[in-house]
């Protein structure tokens, strides 16, 4: 939603450095669509939403297949990134320096290189080819550096030898292998970390599952789910990092991806998280490269009693630009128990099944817009909701997400009179007043609720411009309607 670089014809995993009011962000890349990832690019930002892209600041060597993405970190006066590259089927992690986070030196093998040991770590196994990739760096307790990084545990249940490795640091420069930080036989074989820090008396790891392999479907948010963003906490930075079974994952795709791979992003006094939105939506195991992908709005992340959670991030607001009209005053309804009754900045709308409130004003969606709305749901039946209709097709049809009285945010389509449901999360119950916030742009979509993040979504088909609202077996009142054309 906010950056697809011109200079790449795929973007990936992201992460980002902050410094002296600058957001750096690093991302991976394929410079063209007929080969894998061949390069890291950079980008800046004084605000955290608009980005300039200036251009690619590593490139994979030439015996090299593809490189992947890693993470940036200063030791002393340097910066350091590090990277990995695969060479028949061996990943192996390198290392790049700068002194001013714009221009970067390849460090030779000979004088940084990271490897798997095999006392701890496999070579493959018959569902993972062997991983070692991605260090996550963080500074420990005496002074050093410690990271992590995806790999397959030597030994454990076959299928289930997905874990983290540890890595640490004297100087930040060189590193040596240590001993895992997540047990084996819990997570499948495939399993990617996206980064480790500590908040309050924890430390926290995102987890990745890109797809949820048989004997992990406990950990699926929703029948359909291809994968998502999990959360590992742990008392040492040592581990053993377990999953909470409160926790809910923080990203999530259903039955294809849409979004994926968040990290953590320290910034000032801040802990944000970046991560990538999908577009077209597809199975991103079985595409490969895979173009389309944007940097998604940052999010603040709230750790709460031990369990992490995203929230709007307030440096968001800089999307907000021109206020447009609402047209809330012309709003007619379709399935309604009486035509639609309009008070100062509310109007009231009341479905005995399911109807919507049309607001006949289209909008500019490749510009992109953020609506905000508080939305209250006064019960008809033992299930009712309230959301918010996309329109993607004909009249009164398109992408819906309705939060309902169970306490269920569902994402799916719906025909003008028939909801299929596609994905789902856990939210607050509909009923007192909630305060919505839409963002779209072209095919991207994010939900919040009182200002908690809940979902990212891809279109599957393109915005015809209109968005409605929805009633399902309930009175619905609209207040404080609010839309702003986005600044990108």
């Amino acid at each position: 939603m906010l950056l697809n670089p011109p200079t790449a014809s795929s973007l990936w995993d992201t992460w980002l450095f902050y410094e002296d009011g600058v957001h750096h962000l690093f991302y991976l890349a394929s410079t063209r669509l007929d080969r894998p990832w061949d390069s890291i690019g950079l980008a800046t930002s004084t605000d955290g939403v608009h980005f300039e892209d200036q251009g690619k600041i590593i490139f994979k060597a030439d015996d090299a297949t593809y490189l992947g993405a890693g993470h940036t970190w200063k030791a002393g006066d340097t910066y350091y990134f590090n990277f990995s590259e695969d060479r028949n089927g061996t990943l192996e992690i390198f290392f790049a320096e700068s002194d001013d986070l714009r221009t970067w030196r390849r460090i030779p093998a000979e004088e940084s290189i990271s490897r798997l040991d095999p006392r701890w770590y496999a070579e493959g196994t018959e569902f993972s080819a062997q991983r070692w990739d991605n260090i996550w760096v963080i500074e420990d307790e005496e002074g050093g550096y410690f990271g992590y990084v995806t790999a397959v545990a030597q030994d454990g249940p076959i299928g289930l030898r997905g874990t983290c490795a540890s890595v640490s640091s004297p100087d930040g420069r060189v590193f040596t292998t240590g001993a895992p930080v997540i047990e084996s036989g819990i997570w499948g074989d495939k399993l990617e970390i996206g980064g480790v820090e500590r908040i309050g008396d924890h430390y926290y790891m995102l987890a990745a599952q890109a797809e949820i392999p048989l004997g992990l479907r406990r950990t699926a948010h929703h029948a359909q789910a291809a994968g998502g963003m999990y959360v590992l906490r742990a008392d040492r930075k040592e581990g053993p990092f377990v999953l909470d079974p409160r926790q809910q994952p923080l990203l999530v795709s259903a039955p294809q991806h849409y979004t994926y791979f968040s990290r953590f992003y320290p910034c000032g006094d801040e802990m944000l998280s970046c991560h990538h939105a999908i577009t077209p939506v597809r199975d991103i195991v079985n595409v490969y490269p895979k173009p389309g992908s944007y940097l998604a709005p940052l999010k603040k992340v709230v750790a709460i009693d031990g369990i992490l959670s995203y929230a709007w991030w307030p440096g968001n607001e800089a999307l907000k630009g021109r206020l447009l009209p609402t047209g809330l005053e012309h709003a007619r309804g379709r399935g309604l128990s009486t035509a639609p009754q309009l008070g100062g900045d509310t109007v009231v709308f009341d479905a005995p099944a399911g109807g919507l409130l049309e607001i006949p004003v289209g909008h500019d969606l490749d510009k992109g817009i953020v609506l905000e709305a508080t939305l209250s749901c006064a019960a008809h039946a033992e299930l009712a909701g309230a959301g918010v209709l996309i329109e993607t097709g004909g009249r009164w049809s398109g992408s819906l997400a309705l939060a309902d009285t169970d306490g269920v945010f569902s994402i799916g389509s719906y025909n003008g009179y028939a909801f299929r449901a596609a994905d789902s999360k856990r939210v607050a119950a509909a009923g007192e007043a909630q305060r919505w916030r839409v963002l779209v742009r072209q095919s991207l979509v994010e939900y919040y609720i009182d200002d908690a993040f809940v979902q990212a979504f891809t279109l599957p088909e393109p915005p015809t411009g209109r968005l409605l609202f929805v009633a399902e077996s309930a009175q619905v009142s609209v207040s404080d309607l609010r839309v702003w054309e986005m600044t990108l």
